[in-house]
């Protein structure tokens, strides 16, 4: 790539082309979703008192982060493919990893008794996977980036108020905008994960438990 630029231009600018997308790249990477999902149960954790719902964040995390991360990798490492997954023919199988991971990890946390908002986030991931699934297969590639922190914002809502849910909006507004500036989405695509799963997960922490008052407690 040096070879390419003129040998009168200033050494200074060699790299000032990339820095944006070097800033790009360490924000998506900070806010992949597995990191995404592992912030958002900390969050939880910290508000209801971490030293109380230790076991619940630790069973949270490795059923919406780690297992999630593994599939990944081994997608990206072993199988040689892009780790954005840019086609779109390649997402079923890790969306249904996921998904699969989410319900065990629903399951389980309904089973020890974790609080109620621990269920509910992992059942709006179950939820919110699904959808972004179907989404992919049958209108366009979603912003799953976007996505995993819109999604969770709702709970955040739940436990730490209007702020802590503009922080997220916020935080899901830049993380879009450097998935828009790399290349990897337009702004349609993103929007549309903010359409979608900011309703579906108010749906579930909100709507649900008050039709079904004991689906997310023991």
């Amino acid at each position: 790539m040096i070879m390419l630029v003129a040998k009168g231009q200033p050494a200074s600018r060699l790299s000032s082309p990339r820095r944006p997308d070097r800033v790009s790249e360490a924000i998506a990477l900070m806010f992949m979703p597995q990191m995404s999902s592992a912030y958002a149960f900390l969050a939880l954790s910290i508000a209801g008192g971490i030293e109380r719902t230790s076991l619940y964040l630790l069973f949270s995390i490795v059923f919406a982060s780690l297992i999630e991360l593994g599939s990944l990798l081994v997608y990206a490492r072993f199988l040689k493919r892009d780790p954005n997954v840019q086609d779109r023919e390649d997402r079923p199988i890790l969306f249904a990893i996921a998904i699969f991971s989410y319900l065990i990890g629903f399951t389980l946390l309904r089973y020890v008794g974790a609080p109620f908002i621990f269920s509910a986030l992992m059942f709006a991931y179950f939820a919110n996977t699904t959808l972004a699934a179907v989404i992919t297969k049958y209108l366009t590639k979603v912003s799953i980036h976007t996505w995993g922190i819109t999604g969770p914002s709702v709970a955040i809502l739940y436990s730490f108020g209007a702020f802590g849910f503009l922080l997220m909006l916020v935080a899901g507004a830049i993380v879009g905008g450097t998935r828009i500036g790399l290349g990897y989405h337009t702004w349609r695509q993103v929007a549309l994960s903010f359409v979608a799963s900011i309703p579906l997960t108010w749906f579930i922490v909100y709507i649900v438990p008050a039709i079904t008052p004991t689906i997310f407690r023991a």
